[in-house]
């Protein structure tokens, strides 16, 4: 029996894989930059009481725990956000605020493998430390941009986003249990509208609260609002964010223990997946960890479930052009290796043949390879004064001389 295969949950990234990884990274960035937002990671392994502080001694079952060789209990990070809060108490009184960050850290959680969930996985994260209503807008407008950018439209993607407050404000108008009421707006989606009804009929006969559940968007916040509850921050919301894009949900709730205002989600619009990202607005955070309290807002992408729909949509690159195949011919490796060195001088990728192979087998190495251009150097050719440049995609093939590459090329 062969056991030489990875770690159930874990992915092997070959150069292929790898490449789509990074095609991904690649967009994550470009847009994290063109808002401003600065780049920031941290260490792999942490302290076991930073992630326990934060969500108690349970959170143990979903870590990779140790203890290292002196006794100190160790994790490998679970998230991203107990590191962030330890950076703003360590290093904050030297950071001016507002900040806008972002880390694509790679992240390890024990739980049970399924489609588009792992073990170990990668997860953007973006926050806006001391932010107000605007730094949520913007978290919300870098997220929908992030989506665009990789190619997915309004007709592919909705931005789901509630108040936390509201939410509570119809629990105490409308005197129901907190966790129960939480509890089924998180499940709505999940039950038919007639099993959903029938459950909030076991915590509330009120047929005003019945009818704001049953109705959509800006409908649904309109119905809030005429029932006495302030609906302002959410009505501003929609003026900052690009509408084409996003609509209200009561039944967007995240996390209890960790939300304190507006949270959002993204979801494919056909309900292949589950959600695409998520965030919110967080303020009890940094204090929780000894720091002041301070507003943030924040959003985790995994790259678990957006490729997934990526793919889905055609919308993966299939191919990663390389460059330049420096194929060789005879005793002409040092030559080659001086050609290689001036070229890479100029920036450009090359790859040059270090094998035994014949030229029809270099010819298609670099083919497999996908490289555009080869250029060929053989001995014959040398004593001329001249070596062989070939386009891949056309076919076409010129003699040049070995001086006028850099301008060539």
């Amino acid at each position: 029996m062969n056991n030489m295969q990875g770690y159930r949950g874990t992915r092997d990234f070959l150069p292929k894989e790898w490449k789509i990884q990074k095609w991904l990274f690649a967009n994550l960035r470009e847009i994290s930059n063109q808002y401003g937002f600065e780049e920031y990671e941290a260490p792999i392994i942490e302290k076991l009481e930073l992630f326990t502080k934060k969500s108690g001694d349970e959170i143990k079952k979903q870590l990779f725990n140790f203890k290292d060789k002196s006794g100190r209990e160790l994790c490998l990070r679970a998230e991203l956000t107990p590191q962030l809060a330890r950076y703003i108490v360590q290093y904050g009184k030297g950071l001016k605020k507002p900040l806008k960050w972002y880390s694509i850290p790679r992240l390890f959680r024990y739980e049970r493998p399924q489609k588009g969930r792992y073990r170990e996985f990668f997860q953007y994260n973006a926050d806006i430390i001391d932010s107000n209503l605007k730094g949520t807008a913007e978290i919300i407008n870098l997220c929908i941009d992030i989506l665009n950018n990789l190619g997915l439209k309004s007709k592919d993607f909705v931005m789901k986003i509630n108040d936390r407050e509201v939410v509570d404000k119809l629990i105490k108008k409308y005197k129901v249990k907190t966790e129960e009421f939480y509890s089924l707006l998180d499940k709505k989606y999940k039950m038919s509208e007639k099993e959903f009804f029938k459950e909030l009929d076991k915590i509330s006969k009120s047929k005003e609260l019945k009818k704001i559940l049953k109705l959509k968007d800006k409908e649904c916040l309109a119905e809030i609002k005429k029932n006495g509850i302030n609906t302002e921050r959410m009505e501003e919301l929609f003026k900052l964010c690009d509408e084409e894009f996003i609509e209200f949900d009561l039944s967007i709730v995240r996390g209890l223990a960790y939300y304190t205002g507006i949270v959002f989600e993204a979801y494919d619009k056909k309900g292949y997946f589950r959600s695409l990202l998520g965030g919110g607005e967080y303020d009890n955070l940094i204090s929780d960890f000894g720091g002041p309290k301070i507003p943030c807002v924040g959003v985790g992408i995994s790259d678990g479930t957006l490729p997934l729909l990526l793919k889905k949509k055609k919308l993966l690159p299939t191919e990663f052009k390389n460059y330049l195949f420096i194929a060789t011919i005879g005793e002409v490796y040092e030559k080659a290796g001086e050609i290689a060195k001036e070229l890479r001088a100029k920036r450009l990728n090359v790859y040059l043949n270090t094998s035994d192979l014949n030229i029809s087998k270099q010819l298609e190495l670099a083919d497999s390879l996908n490289y555009q251009k080869v250029l060929i150097i053989g001995e014959r050719d040398l004593k001329k004064g001249e070596v062989t440049l070939k386009d891949l995609e056309t076919g076409k093939e010129k003699k040049v001389k070995p001086q006028e590459l850099t301008e060539i090329l």
